[in-house]
C-alpha cells in the first residue's frame, strides 16, 4: 500500500507564506521621492530603450550577416527564361542563323524567336554615357575584389516580397509565326537602311547544355553555267562586331551582378569567332516568408581568328554556349535564435535602468551637498533635509570651582526630611 501525505493545516497561511517569499515587493508611493533630476532621466532612459530596441529589431530582421550555402539542384525540369538583348554591327539581312539548340535536340523555334530590328550602330550621346558607365561598372565587378554581393543581396532581401507568379514562372516558348522563314528572308525595305541589327526577345530554354548562335548568311545568285542556269549562294560581308546590352537567366534583377551586360567586342576581320563560355549557377534567396529563385553566372570569352593554314576552322559568328550547375547556392540570413534575441532585449532594457538609477543617485546626491554649502534655505526646502543642530550657548564661567559651588547651592535648596522616616521622629516631653 501508499500512503498519501496532506497538509490538514490552515491554507491561508500558505498564502501568507507565499507572499513573504514576495522579491518584488513594492514600495507605497508615500514613502518615494521625486526630483526634476529622476523625471528628466525617466525621460531619456525611456527614449533611449524604445530607439536600442527598434535598432535591435530592425539588424534582426535586415541587417544581420549574410550567409552563403551550396545544396544540390532538384528542379532539373524546370524551363528557365533567358533574356537576350544583344546589338550586331551589320545589317538584319546579313545575319541568317539566329537560333538555339541544345542536348534535347528540339526543333530550333520550340524556345521562342528573338525579335530583329534595325538600329544605327552609333548611339546618341545620352545611351553612351549610360552605356559606359554599365560597362565601367560591371567591369570592376568583374575584375577588382570587393563585397559587394553582401549589399546587393541584403537588398533583395529587404524587399520582403514574393516576386509574382508572371515572372518567376518562365513563359511559355511562343511558337514561329507563320511563314517565319519566308520573314527571315525578305527583310523589310526600311531596315536595310540601317547598319546594326538589334536582336533582343525571351527563350524558354531546358536546364541542359546548349548553344545560341549568330551567324552569317548566304545571299542566292542565280546564274548562267554554259548551257544551264544555276543558283549560286554567295556569302555576305558580315561584320560580328556586337555590344550586349542584356543577357540573364530567370528572374531578372537589377541587384544580381550579370557579367556580360555593358559588354563590346569590336571584331576587325570577318573570319573570326567569338565564344561565350557560360556556366550557370541557379541560386535561391530565402528570406523569412519568402524564397526568391534567381541565376546567377561564370563566364569566359574567346575569340579566335580562323586560319586554314594554322589549322583554325570553324564558322565565323557569335556563339553563347551555356551549361548548368549541379549545385545551386542559398542565401539567407545568420540570425540568432529568437530567445538569445529576447534575452539580449532584456539585457539593454535591464542595464539602461540600472544606470539611470546609478546616475539619478549620484546626481541628487551632489545636488543636495551643493545646496547645503552655498544655498542653506534652498536646501531647507527639500524633502527629507534635516536642519543642522542648534549651537549650544558658552557659558563665560567654566571653572571647576564655580562648578562645585553651583552644585552645593543645589543640595542646600533640598528639604530632606521629606526622604527621613517617620518612626525616627523625635517624642514630645511632657513638661
Amino acid at each position: 500500500m501508499s500512503a498519501t501525505l496532506r497538509y490538514r493545516g490552515d491554507k491561508s497561511n500558505l498564502l501568507e507564506f507565499a507572499k513573504n517569499l514576495d522579491a518584488f515587493k513594492k514600495v507605497p508611493e508615500k514613502y518615494t521621492e521625486t526630483t526634476e533630476i529622476g523625471g528628466t532621466l525617466s525621460l531619456l532612459s525611456r527614449l533611449l530603450i524604445v530607439y536600442l530596441v527598434y535598432t535591435e529589431l530592425r539588424y534582426y530582421w535586415n541587417e544581420t550577416d549574410i550567409i552563403y550555402q551550396f545544396e544540390p539542384d532538384m528542379a532539373l525540369d524546370e524551363q528557365v527564361q533567358m533574356h537576350v538583348d544583344i546589338t550586331v554591327a551589320m545589317p538584319c539581312a546579313s545575319l541568317s542563323g539566329v537560333d538555339l539548340m541544345d542536348e534535347t535536340q528540339l526543333d530550333v523555334f520550340a524556345y521562342g524567336t528573338l525579335q530583329r530590328e534595325g538600329v544605327w550602330w552609333q548611339m546618341s550621346d545620352s545611351d553612351r554615357r549610360h552605356f559606359q558607365s554599365m560597362q565601367m561598372t560591371n567591369h570592376y565587378l568583374r575584375e577588382e575584389y570587393h563585397s559587394v554581393a553582401d549589399i546587393l543581396f541584403k537588398d533583395i532581401l529587404r524587399e520582403r516580397s514574393l516576386p509574382k507568379e508572371s515572372e518567376t514562372q518562365p513563359a511559355a516558348a511562343a511558337p514561329p509565326p507563320p511563314g517565319a522563314l519566308q520573314q527571315l528572308q525578305q527583310i523589310s525595305q526600311h531596315e536595310s537602311k540601317y547598319d546594326a541589327c538589334r536582336l533582343h526577345g525571351t527563350l524558354g530554354i531546358n536546364k541542359v547544355a546548349g548553344v545560341l548562335h549568330l551567324v552569317g548568311g548566304a545571299q542566292p545568285v542565280v546564274g548562267m553555267f554554259e548551257d544551264h542556269w544555276m543558283i549560286e549562294f554567295r556569302r555576305m560581308p558580315a561584320n560580328f562586331t556586337h555590344r550586349i546590352n542584356r543577357l540573364s537567366f530567370g528572374q531578372y534583377s537589377r541587384r544580381i551582378v550579370q557579367p556580360l551586360e555593358g559588354d563590346e567586342t569590336i571584331i576587325r576581320e570577318e573570319a573570326t569567332t567569338v565564344q561565350y563560355f557560360i556556366k550557370v549557377v541557379p541560386t535561391e534567396i530565402r528570406h523569412t516568408f519568402s524564397t526568391i529563385s534567381t541565376f546567377q553566372y561564370a563566364v569566359t570569352e574567346n575569340v579566335r581568328k580562323l586560319d586554314a593554314e594554322r589549322n583554325s576552322y570553324g564558322s565565323p559568328g557569335i556563339y553563347f554556349k551555356y551549361d548548368w550547375s549541379a549545385l545551386k547556392i542559398v542565401v539567407s540570413h545568420d540570425r540568432d535564435y529568437l530567445l538569445t534575441f529576447v534575452i539580449r532585449l532584456c539585457s539593454i532594457i535591464s542595464g539602461i535602468i540600472v544606470i539611470s538609477g546609478a546616475v539619478n543617485a549620484m546626481l541628487v546626491a551632489t545636488q543636495r551637498r551643493l545646496l547645503r554649502m552655498f544655498a542653506p534655505q534652498l536646501y531647507l526646502r527639500l524633502p527629507g533635509s534635516t536642519p543642522p543642530p542648534p549651537a549650544t550657548p558658552v557659558s563665560s564661567v567654566s571653572t571647576p570651582a564655580n562648578e562645585l559651588l553651583n552644585t552645593a547651592n543645589l543640595m542646600a535648596n533640598v528639604d530632606i526630611s521629606a526622604y527621613l522616616p517617620t518612626a525616627m521622629a523625635a517624642p514630645k516631653s511632657d513638661i
